[in-house]
């Protein structure tokens, strides 16, 4: 079931790609500098109640070897970020989305419909009752 699905300006996303680099550490950053991030193709995200879509790209926070564990909104300087967070081969891994300008109480809306979903659907989540 599709919860949501963004565009984004070339601005936003390159503001989103600015932030992923610069949590990447000091020399991910000094490399871009010298080859700055030019967002040529902004690209449509998906997110349905087990997968979020990049295009035409796919990654999934809960099947048979991924179970999701939560979802959290954040600011993170001049943009929010909506984390999903999913374990797998017992590790701790996340998505994080950029959330565009105007959408933030959709991105609100998309957290609460997932966590109702897990609760109305603990099986299709591998949680036993």
């Amino acid at each position: 079931m599709q919860l949501t699905r963004w565009n984004y300006t070339k601005e936003e996303w390159k503001n989103f790609l600015h932030w992923k680099t610069r949590k990447k550490g000091l020399i991910f950053l000094l490399f871009r500098r010298l080859r700055p991030i030019k967002a040529r193709h902004v690209p449509e995200i998906k997110i349905t109640t087990d997968t979020v879509w990049i295009n035409n790209a796919q990654e999934s926070f809960q099947d048979n070897q991924r179970q999701y564990r939560e979802i959290n909104i954040r600011e993170a300087g001049n943009i929010n970020i909506l984390e999903i967070s999913y374990e797998h081969a017992n590790r701790i891994r996340g998505i994080k989305i950029p959330i565009p300008r105007g959408k933030l109480r959709e991105a609100f809306e998309v957290q609460q419909r997932l966590d109702n979903w897990i609760v109305y659907n603990p099986i299709a989540f591998g949680f036993e009752i």
